[in-house]
């Protein structure tokens, strides 16, 4: 939900706790949110900023150097000849056959790096 849409929301809620409903449970079923987000919304007016989960990809560590030179060397060859994400997947298993990763978690990494 966007952070305009919140706030609209918030002061739906505020407005419906005072003047309608009265009760968190009430304001709570009649608009089909949360009781916890009643109480958010009748604490401040203003929504709470979301925490950004900054999520740690420990099985990318030991490949992540290996991936970045395909990728380097990819810039200098043909367009045709350049890997794919799932190319590049491949030749992990193939070179790294011990370490188990999912595809996706691959393909995520390459695309970052290729928007960089």
């Amino acid at each position: 939900m966007e952070r305009r849409a919140k706030v609209e929301l918030f002061e739906q809620i505020r407005r419906e706790y005072e003047f309608g409903a009265g009760t968190i449970r009430g304001v709570a079923q009649q608009l089909g949110v949360h009781r916890r987000l009643v109480r958010q919304a009748l604490e401040d007016a203003v929504p709470p900023e979301r925490k950004d989960v900054g999520r740690a990809s420990p099985k990318l560590g030991p490949v992540r150097e290996f991936i970045d030179r395909i990728l380097e060397s990819d810039r200098r060859a043909p367009r045709k000849q350049r890997h794919t994400a799932r190319r590049i997947y491949v030749r992990i298993r193939q070179e790294f056959p011990g370490h188990e990763m999912a595809e996706v978690t691959v393909r995520a990494y390459v695309r970052a790096r290729k928007q960089e």
